[in-house]
């Protein structure tokens, strides 16, 4: 009989091996974790044996409990971390060639090591904030593909003074030009100085629609949200209602003022 021969998908799929091979859990632990700025959590990742193969398998419950990943942002991390070995096709010779490659240019963020983010914050002024990135998860993929992490965000963890506003602007400056010459981010159209961010919850919930909540119904708000009561007025106190069932249209609340909120 004729040899047979691999099909594409067999193929794809036995490369996808080997490449899970070369990311096995001691390269996850010794490596990639600290690449990330999360060394902190080897040794977990180590007893539990986790290599490349595992980590797109990883839930919330685990990375709490086995893992000891309580800290959310710190996941928020591991998942841009995730999902950038995904887009490399969990190829670890490529990720070493793009990294070097991106060593002293400002080019394919979204590779870029913990330690290569802060030799950036030390190169544009920031030196004495940039040992603040240690342990906290900051990494090119965080940056490159994570749409809500700006440079406030970035101030806030490199605990940049509010008082300070020469450091923060700067800081403002050079991020937005690391996102455009190293990412996909864009600017948005309306806004040629921000880029693109999620809408705010705060913008899901008009004025209009708060002054006719009653005051129970805040805690269908986020926390701190605050609703001011306005029923007190005699202006907005709602008409008594007969209970006859014969109402007049005067005696009705005006429909129009009536809303109805749930979860």
């Amino acid at each position: 009989a004729p040899p047979t021969s691999r099909t594409d998908d067999e193929e794809g799929s036995w490369a996808q091996t080997l490449a899970y091979g070369d990311m096995n859990h001691e390269w996850i632990g010794n490596e990639w974790l600290p690449s990330l700025g999360l060394p902190q959590y080897r040794s977990y990742f180590m007893e539990c044996l986790v290599d490349a193969r595992m980590l797109d398998h990883l839930t919330k419950k685990d990375l709490r409990g086995q893992l000891k990943m309580v800290d959310s942002f710190h996941r928020k991390s591991l998942h841009c971390g995730i999902m950038a070995l995904k887009r490399l096709n969990y190829d670890r010779k490529e990720l070493e060639r793009r990294r070097e490659e991106g060593q002293h240019d400002i080019r394919d963020v979204m590779v870029w090591t913990n330690e290569r983010v802060i030799r950036w914050i030390q190169s544009i002024g920031l030196k004495e904030y940039a040992n603040n990135l240690l342990e906290i998860g900051i990494h090119g993929g965080l940056i490159a593909l994570d749409e809500l992490f700006d440079y406030n965000a970035l101030a806030l963890i490199l605990q940049i003074p509010m008082q300070n506003t020469q450091a923060r602007q700067s800081l403002e400056r050079e991020f937005n030009n690391l996102l455009a010459l190293g990412t996909d981010r864009r600017l948005d159209d309306e806004d040629e100085k921000g880029f693109r961010r999620a809408p705010s919850w705060r913008k899901k919930f008009r004025p209009k629609d708060v002054r006719g909540m009653a005051p129970g119904s805040a805690e269908t708000l986020p926390a701190n949200f605050r609703v001011t009561s306005t029923t007190s007025s005699p202006s907005m106190q709602p008409k008594m209602v007969q209970t006859d069932g014969n109402v007049s249209g005067e005696q009705r609340m005006d429909s129009a003022t009536v809303r109805t909120y749930s979860c």
